[in-house]
């Protein structure tokens, strides 16, 4: 089984740079309320802070975190689907290049995308497996937020949770 998930990951990573959502694997999915401590849950269980945080909106696209237990490394490290030569072993740095990627697509605004970014995190103390941070549901736009965000959100966090191998975090 250990040999399966990096093969499993693999996969998501092609299917998920193809745009296609026809491949239903394993996933734990975070789904929440704006501000309600889903980010948080999963640094918890990686043992790292490293994702954004702040007042409202903070997470605008799907974080698709690929977690791998590393017996080969002591040290945790981080690589980005999007910067592959790359790797992080500063976790303030994948918390910048977070920023950065979510901010690269949205051009600072207060929208969301269905674009995830995918991390992939190495470490001993981790077990393999995949968790998805999606951005937090709301009910009403603040500022400048689109009118139609409710429903995108709605629209984004039912695109993960419609897979039958996926556990909702809530």
């Amino acid at each position: 089984m250990d040999n399966l998930i990096p093969i499993i990951a693999k996969l998501q990573d092609i299917f998920n740079t193809m745009g296609s959502e026809s491949l239903e694997l394993p996933q734990i999915v975070a789904v929440g309320t704006q501000s309600s401590g889903k980010s948080s849950v999963i640094e918890n269980i990686i043992g790292r802070d490293f994702l954004p945080r702040g007042c409202g909106m903070v997470t605008r696209r799907p974080l698709i975190l690929q977690l791998f237990h590393n017996k080969n490394n002591e040290e945790i490290f981080a690589k980005f689907l999007h910067k592959p030569e790359l790797i992080y072993e500063n976790f303030q740095a994948v918390h910048d290049e977070i920023s950065t990627e979510t901010n690269r697509i949205l051009s600072n605004t207060k929208d969301v995308s269905s674009d995830p970014i995918i991390l992939k995190i190495y470490s001993p103390s981790l077990v393999n497996l995949t968790l998805v941070d999606l951005p937090g549901l709301t009910k009403i736009p603040i500022g400048s937020q689109p009118i139609d965000i409710e429903q995108k959100i709605t629209d984004m966090t039912l695109s993960y949770i419609k897979n039958k191998n996926t556990i909702i975090l809530v």
